[in-house]
This record gives C-alpha cells, structure tokens and sequence, in this order.
C-alpha cells in the first residue's frame, strides 16, 4: 500500500509519498497559493494525488490530510481555520472535494493531530502506549495517542492544549484565540515575544535588547543566541517558558496518565535553555505517579505532519 500525506500550512503544502514501512518515497513542497481561490488549491493537491495513483496503479493507495484549525475528522470537515486566507472556507468539506476529485476517501483531521502520528510511528516506533505530542510554533498544538490509536475526541478536537488555562482568564495575557490566561500565549512564538519586548523594556543595555534593536523583525532564534551568549535576560525567558509549559504538561499528565510525551515545532529548538524548568515543574508535583516514569523528549523532524498524515491513512486503510 502506498500512503499519500498532505500537511496543509499557511504558507506551504507539504506533500508525502510513503509505503508500508514508513520510508519516504517522495516529497514536495509547493506554496500554498490563494491567488485563484480554494477549489484551484484542492485541485493542484488532487493532481498531484492523482499523478501517484497513476505511477502507482498496481497499488492501493490511501490518502491523509492534516488541516490547521478545528477540523470535523469523522466527516472530513474544517470548521474554521483562520490561518488560511481563502473567502467562504468555513465548513469547508475537504474530503468530499478531494474525493470528488481523486476517487480516494481522505482520512482528515487536524495538522498537530497527525504531527502526534508521525511521532508515534517515526519517532517512537510505536513503543509507547499513551503519548501526548505538543506542536510549539506560533501557536502550540497537541495531539494524542491513547491504548496505541490516535484519539481525537468527540468532535476531533482533542488534543487542543495551547487552549488549556494556566493563568486568570480575566487578567493573563490576550491568546491569538481571543481568550485569556492559555498556555499558547506564554508559550507560543508570540507569547514568548510579548515577554521579550518587556524584558527588553526593562533591560536596555542587556544583549538580547541590542540585539532586537538591530533587527527589523523578531525571530525566535533571538533569544536562542542571546543565551549562547550568556544573556541573563534570554536564560530567564526560555527558564519561565520551561515553567510555563510544565504547568501545561503537568496538567494534561493528571488527568490522563501518558507514559510519554513528545515536543516538536520550532521553539523545542531551544529545549536545551527550557527544559531543566519543565522538569523540575514535573519532578515537584505533590502527586508524583503520573511523573515517575514519564519520558519526556524532543523531536526535530521537519517531516513529522506530512509523515504522520502518510502513515494515518495507511494505518487506517490496513485495519478496514
């Protein structure tokens, strides 16, 4: 069986060709392009769905797309996504569309949800029965596997801890959800730049400050450079962001008793600085079962949505 991954992004399509055991037989990076509106944008994905099938033909080939946003994975809906700039998306029924289109049934669901898969499959080799898999980025996804399947809920949005509150839901920081006190607005790309920029207010001579002010835009690499450098301002913001996101972790291990956990995005790139605080937020939680043998890791991948996609709809293909 040949599995198709799409990870569809703001910015980019990532597009996955993969067999059976999880070796990448091709990927594509294409732009995600809205100058001729949506259906022109699932076609150039079905084309090229369509051009594996064809080269494939004496194969069955399965096909999974990881959407951002709140996505309906029973029915292969987004719901709403407001990092996609296409007009009169909401309720977008992908899967039908790209059934239509390629006479193959998509597996759907969301994007950090089928990052949690890739983990499972690619990182974890499946040796772990339940994980949770946190995506820090600009936003701060999650996805879950529990008794080895992928669970998504009742309505596919399990998994949404960037959402979950660690702070006054009155007063803590603005999340880019409109709410309050959620841990992706302290632990996000523009959580993590929002306490920068009042550091740096607080700081001026440190040389994470000089080191914005040189720069017409904030990248988070920033703050990674100063603590190379030894930068007291840096350390202490990847120290509280390794606070923050323990609260989070340790949260979510309480309720559901994961025997591992899994960070991905491009902020884990600086787990060296935030780590040690996550742990010792871990390692100090009055209940201490859930923690006493929970592996906490970090994966790099750059492939993990498109990977996890892939091998999704082939896992969900070979248990029919």
């Amino acid at each position: 069986m040949i599995g198709i991954g799409v990870d569809i992004g703001g910015t980019f399509v990532k597009l996955y060709v993969m067999n059976e055991n999880g070796e990448i037989i091709r990927k594509e990076k294409v732009e995600t392009n809205y100058e001729n509106g949506a259906e022109a944008f699932l076609q150039q994905i079905a084309g090229f769905i369509n051009q594996i099938k064809a080269e494939f033909s004496d194969h069955k080939v399965a096909v999974g797309v990881g959407a951002p946003g709140d996505v309906d994975n029973q029915n292969g809906v987004l719901r709403y996504n407001p990092n996609l700039k296409f007009k009169d998306v909401d309720d977008w029924p992908l899967a039908d569309i790209l059934e239509k289109m390629t006479g193959i049934r998509p597996h759907v669901a969301n994007d950090a949800t089928m990052a949690a898969w890739g983990v499972y499959e690619s990182t974890l080799n499946r040796q772990a029965n339940n994980v949770l898999v946190i995506t820090l980025g600009t936003g701060v996804g999650g996805g879950l596997i529990i008794n080895k399947e992928l669970y998504q809920g009742s309505n596919g949005t399990a998994g949404e801890v960037g959402h979950t509150k660690i702070a006054s839901t009155k007063t803590g920081p603005q999340c880019g959800c409109g709410a309050r006190g959620c841990l992706e607005a302290f632990v996000g790309t523009i959580g993590i730049r929002r306490r920068v920029m009042e550091g740096v207010l607080e700081h001026p001579q440190s040389i994470l400050a000089q080191m914005v002010a040189k720069e017409k835009n904030f990248k988070i690499e920033l703050v990674s450079r100063a603590a190379d450098r030894g930068c007291p301002l840096a350390l202490k913001i990847w120290e509280d962001t390794g606070f923050f996101l323990g609260i989070g972790i340790s949260n979510i291990c309480l309720v559901l008793d994961v025997d591992t956990v899994v960070l991905t995005g491009g902020v884990s790139g600086a787990a060296k600085y935030f780590l040690p605080a996550t742990e010792n937020v871990l390692h100090h939680q009055q209940i201490q079962t859930p923690f006493k043998k929970l592996k906490l890791m970090v994966s790099q991948d750059p492939n993990i949505g498109g990977v996890g996609a892939a091998m999704y709809a082939i896992h969900q293909e070979l248990k029919k």
